[in-house]
């Protein structure tokens, strides 16, 4: 089995300038992601790549240090505000591909901004795809906290009705409602081969601990990740591992 991994972070940011190239708990935020991967590496008996896509020569330097990994330029028609990021996944698992000259069963996307994971969730991810080989796709998700079923609301003139019209009298009747909280995507090559977006094919999800779904897209998000993420480290062995694990190719970036 061949896996790529990706990690992908353009140099403008709307929401929250230079997010990805911010100091979190003492370390760039990539390092985090990276530490995850090298965790992940050790627990895998699987041929694993690794790579970056951007445009930003101050996150490259970040990790120059970093052993083997591929870096993927991030082309100008994926650097702008509306281009997916599938677009930009599927643009790397390409490059990497003839780079390496290989072909890649799994393409692993790590989102720079999401730190709050684990090595169990990402392999998790993995054995999700391999007990579903059906699935296309496969991403992480948390328990949402509103349901459209049962206790959310939409305008409709003067007045509100249910988003989703039920007779449900208990959240427990109601469907269970997840948020995609953009942590992790698994992709079945030959789907990236030949589609274009993430519900163009099978989905399947994997649920992570719900870290109040936090992703750093304004400086209030950045604040309250750095406030919390001391109390997380108290409870949550695998949070610890990770930032543990952060390594001498870091120390030297």
């Amino acid at each position: 089995m061949n896996i790529l991994m990706t990690i992908c972070g353009r140099a403008g940011s709307k929401g929250l300038k230079g997010k990805n190239l911010m100091t979190f708990n003492g370390h760039p935020l990539i390092h985090y992601t990276l530490s995850a991967i090298d965790l992940f590496k050790k627990v895998v008996d699987v041929d694993i790549d690794v790579a970056l896509n951007t445009d930003s020569e101050e996150l490259k330097d970040m990790i120059h240090n970093y052993p083997e990994i591929l870096m993927v330029e991030r082309k100008a028609e994926f650097a702008t505000d509306t281009a997916s990021k599938i677009s930009v996944i599927k643009d790397s698992y390409l490059e990497c591909k003839r780079i390496r000259q290989k072909e890649y069963d799994y393409v692993i996307d790590l989102d720079l901004t999401s730190p709050l994971r684990t090595v169990s969730d990402i392999l998790r991810l993995l054995e999700r795809k391999i007990s579903q080989p059906e699935l296309d796709v496969v991403f992480s998700v948390v328990p949402s906290r509103r349901n459209p079923f049962f206790n959310m609301v939409k305008e409709e003139g003067n007045y509100v009705t249910l988003v989703n019209n039920s007779s449900f009298t208990a959240r427990q009747q109601a469907p269970s409602i997840y948020d995609m909280n953009a942590s992790m995507y698994l992709y079945d090559t030959t789907f990236l081969d030949n589609k274009e977006a993430i519900f163009d094919g099978v989905c399947g999800i994997i649920e992570m601990k719900d870290y109040l779904i936090l992703d750093i897209d304004s400086e209030e998000d950045f604040e309250w990740m750095s406030y919390l993420y001391e109390r997380f480290l108290l409870e949550d062995e695998g949070l610890n591992e990770i930032r543990n694990n952060i390594g001498d190719w870091a120390k030297n970036s």
